[in-house]
């Protein structure tokens, strides 16, 4: 799964609970339709926390002319603070794949923590460095590994990531998108998605049905990762990946 730094490809890791609690404390709870755009180019100057649903950042190339997802954001995971807190413009989009809730906060919040608290800003810090490992990962995956080893590795980084383990016949993964979104996130095509489940269901080692995707744990034999060592299947609960 990792082949740099300890934190997983396109899942970025929570927040820790110091800096949630800023945001429980401080932010404004609002509610977040499904495909409502949260932030772009810089036009929002607030820092969001997920309470509930699904975000991403998506990346709308104009060049390739789809979007890309830079990195799945499930509950417990903070958005566009660092963005904001340097008052920097980038060329993301926040938008929700779910209904969702999240707490609003000034960026200024968190600067003005910072500046009251080290301990406080050294938290930031690390929670923007695992950020930011998360996001080479993901790229790195993306440009270095096959396509059925991209979705594979997809499949393991939200086993692990939800904090389930595996069992010895089938798991359910946690998130279910659809082979568009699973594409943009592994820089697939939905054809080629679809194809390659096909092909897992076929073997026996995925299966599907309308609510859910089930997965064998030979689908993991033989994945890489530089901590857990090659070949290892059994799911690692790292932390700050879980529910806070």
């Amino acid at each position: 799964m990792r082949q740099i730094f300890q934190n997983l490809p396109w899942v970025q890791p929570a927040v820790p609970p110091v800096i949630a609690s800023l945001y429980e404390r401080r932010g404004v709870l609002q509610k977040v339709k499904r495909n409502q755009v949260l932030k772009a180019g810089g036009d929002n100057p607030k820092s969001f926390l997920l309470v509930r649903g699904l975000c991403v950042y998506r990346i709308a190339s104009a060049i390739k002319g789809s979007s890309s997802i830079l990195s799945l954001i499930p509950p417990g995971r903070s958005m566009c603070d660092i963005s904001a807190a340097v008052d920097e413009r980038v060329n993301v989009e926040t938008v929700a794949w779910r209904d969702c809730v999240v707490y609003a906060m000034p960026p200024r919040t968190l600067s003005e923590e910072m500046s009251k608290d080290p301990a406080f800003g050294k938290a930031v810090l690390a929670d923007v460095t695992a950020k930011e490992e998360s996001y080479i990962e993901g790229m790195v995956a993306n440009f270095t590994l096959d396509p059925q080893f991209r979705l594979r590795t997809l499949f393991k980084v939200l086993i692990t990531s939800y904090g389930i383990p595996l069992r010895d016949d089938w798991t359910v993964i946690p998130l279910l998108l659809n082979n568009s979104q699973y594409g943009q996130v592994v820089n697939l095509s939905r054809v080629s998605v679809s194809r390659i489940f096909s092909q897992w269901e076929a073997a026996g080692l995925i299966r599907k049905d309308r609510r859910s995707i089930s997965v064998r744990k030979e689908l993991f034999s033989d994945l890489y990762d530089w901590i857990d060592g090659k070949g290892s299947a059994e799911s690692t609960y790292l932390t700050g990946y879980g529910k806070p």
